[in-house]
């Protein structure tokens, strides 16, 4: 699929008559802020222009855990998750992001005019849409691995696949990784090291290169 963003196909006049024609807000928020609390009204939408959060998941007992990691064009919201009473979820900036929010029912409903730009802006939030399903069926094949080592190499090649190269930094903290494959942090370093060791990568920092 090729890279779809939130205005693809659509002309610099129209983004500006869709921003009034949706009623969107464009935020801005710090390294630690949270940029939506979800609940069970669906109002909005939230789409990342720049930066990066993590979506997190507190449960009744108050463990949290990392649900998915949002990039630059990522879409998240209510309608895309369905929370449940019994479990909480906040997104959260982990740098400065810049988030456009849009009201959910501007999107399903068809104004009065029936302007091409809005049956095109809800064409790329589908498949926006389509595209984080797929990830997060990479995610759940990553989860499903029956060890550390196997969970952290479909990670790893997963985002080989995406930036196309095997050369690349990880998007996030090993402290995050960890988090986000429900592992243990040391012995995830742990296989880190024993991967280096068997020459199946190079690491320096978060930056990391898979050989062969």
């Amino acid at each position: 699929m090729e890279h779809i963003t939130l205005f693809t196909d659509i002309m610099p006049e129209e983004q500006e008559r869709i921003r009034v024609c949706f009623k969107v807000r464009e935020e801005i928020f710090q390294n630690g802020e949270t940029i939506m609390e979800y609940s069970s009204s669906m109002k909005k939408i939230g789409l990342i222009q720049d930066g990066r959060a993590v979506l997190y998941c507190c449960d009744e007992d108050g463990n949290e855990y990392v649900i998915d990691e949002l990039n630059q064009d990522s879409v998240f919201g209510e309608p895309f998750l369905l929370p449940s009473d019994a479990q909480h979820y906040y997104a959260c900036a982990t740098m400065q992001t810049k988030v456009l929010f849009i009201d959910y029912e501007h999107v399903i409903k068809r104004c009065e005019n029936a302007c091409h730009h809005h049956s095109q802006m809800v064409s790329n939030l589908l498949q926006m849409i389509a595209l984080r399903s797929r990830q997060q069926t990479d995610r759940i094949y990553m989860l499903s691995r029956s060890s550390t080592r196997k969970k952290l190499m479909a990670y790893l090649h997963s985002l080989a696949a995406e930036k196309g190269t095997k050369k690349y930094k990880i998007p996030m903290s090993y402290t995050a990784l960890a988090q986000y494959l429900s592992v243990d942090r040391s012995a995830m370093m742990r296989e880190i090291k024993n991967l280096m060791e068997m020459g199946v990568l190079r690491r320096e920092g978060r930056n990391v290169e898979l050989l062969g």
